[in-house]
């Protein structure tokens, strides 16, 4: 078996606790294989994640945070009785109990900024064959390969993506994809910004360093690589969270230029969809249209009322007003949202009203609260980041980026629900919470 470790920069690097060693090597292998291959890279995330409460189970009882997703558990289990299908809102729980161990275990193995630059790089790894995958698929290239005497799968690829003509690559659908892309876009111009800094800090003249420097062409290659990819899937929700991270990490850096450039052309493509008749006409004989009319709406001219996004979410929020306090059940929208309108979706396009709809609003908050604690600590800390730890300071701020680009993404849609996402999702806000714990400690 190749050593995919020894692609990681600092792959030699030593827990701090001994005992977690071994539980942090399976955690990377697994890291690394999973996007492509989620049935088996699971195999070693669980070892690692069982190994560390084997190993610092009193520890991780002793976070309060903790506490609160024990206490969150059993009223969601509680909720999903008073679910429209109990059996299918159990089944539900699926997507939220066994991650509330995840990030109790991992925000317990992740103790070091060291590690936050590590799973950076595990990001990038199995990006490109994904990307590379997407691209053969839309020359009309297919397959699946499924798990023996199992309705699941070990890869499936839809020939010329899904919907059609849109990139999906191994997963499922375009948005889906597209969610994965815009984190690996944002870890990309994190370890960019961080390699150019870790470069400069090294010292000598001029700016040929720079040009010397391979990991730097490669970060800028996966960069044109991960742009083209994310335009392919069509996702306009992708399409704007790139270019807002672009535009935080130019101001963040200085990068006034980058800054004008990112700006101009979104402008430019913004008021080819938007601005008055006399305007646009010219615009749009210059931007080409996949852009204009995608932003629009203009390329799906008949599009069903139903699956409009405000459709959704008046009927979501709807059925949040009807039973606010225990909602219709985890997976309960499709059904219902059916019923209405004879027309099947599964999901609202927005979390936080799936949320409300599904467990009700007192679960929401809580759920919403727990999280935003973790995002309010982090923030704390960047702006305040232990002088011992300056040289990791860009790749916290684009663990912080990563995270919240992937919950507006999900204001607009819902891919939290899918297996890689949302373990991505809870192993992001796992590693933020470790680094707060540790500053804790230590300070």
């Amino acid at each position: 078996m190749p050593n995919f470790l020894a692609l990681i920069p600092g792959s030699n690097w030593k827990h701090p606790n001994p005992r977690l060693q071994t539980t942090w090597k399976f955690a990377r292998i697994g890291l690394i294989i999973f996007p492509l291959i989620p049935s088996v890279g699971v195999l070693p995330i669980l070892f690692s994640l069982v190994k560390t409460w084997q190993h610092c189970g009193r520890e991780i009882i002793q976070h309060r945070l903790n506490w609160g997703f024990a206490l969150l558990a059993p009223w969601l289990i509680v909720m999903s009785l008073f679910g429209l299908q109990p059996g299918d809102a159990a089944l539900g729980l699926v997507n939220f109990l066994p991650f509330f161990a995840f990030f109790a275990a991992y925000s317990t193995l992740i103790q070091s900024p060291e590690q936050l630059r590590q799973l950076a790089w595990i990001l990038m790894i199995p990006a490109l064959p994904i990307m590379l995958l997407g691209l053969v698929q839309l020359c009309g290239y297919g397959v699946t390969i499924p798990i023996l005497g199992t309705p699941g799968y070990i890869l499936q690829i839809y020939p010329s993506g899904n919907p059609l003509g849109r990139m999906s690559a191994v997963f499922g659908h375009a948005n889906h994809l597209a969610a994965y892309l815009q984190m690996v876009f944002i870890f990309a111009l994190g370890l960019f910004a961080d390699t150019y800094e870790q470069t400069a800090a090294i010292g000598g003249g001029g700016s040929g360093r720079y040009w010397k420097s391979p990991t730097l062409w490669w970060l800028g290659s996966m960069l044109i690589i991960c742009s083209a990819s994310l335009i392919l899937t069509s996702s306009r929700a992708a399409w704007a969270g790139a270019v807002l991270s672009s535009l935080i990490f130019a101001i963040y850096q200085g990068w006034y230029w980058i800054l004008g450039i990112v700006t101009a052309i979104g402008t430019v493509i913004l008021s080819a969809a938007y601005a008055p008749s006399p305007l646009k006409a010219p615009l749009r004989s210059i931007v080409p249209r996949y852009f204009w009319a995608r932003i629009t709406d203009e390329m799906y001219p008949d599009r069903p009322e139903a699956l409009t996004r405000l459709s959704q979410w008046k009927f979501a929020w709807n059925l949040t007003q009807a039973r606010p306090i225990t909602g219709w059940g985890l997976q309960s929208f499709g059904p219902l949202y059916q019923e209405y309108t004879q027309i099947w979706l599964g999901y609202p396009h927005n979390l936080l009203l799936m949320l409300s709809s599904n467990v009700g609003i007192p679960a929401t908050i809580a759920l919403s609260s727990l999280v935003g604690w973790v995002l309010a600590q982090s923030t704390i800390l960047f702006l305040n980041f232990p002088l011992q730890w300056r040289s990791e300071r860009t790749i916290f701020f684009t663990y912080l980026l990563a995270f919240s680009g992937f919950i507006i993404f999900n204001i607009t849609d819902v891919t939290a629900l899918e297996l890689r996402l949302n373990t991505h999702a809870w192993l992001i806000l796992a590693s933020m919470c470790g680094i707060v714990y540790r500053a804790r400690s230590s300070g």
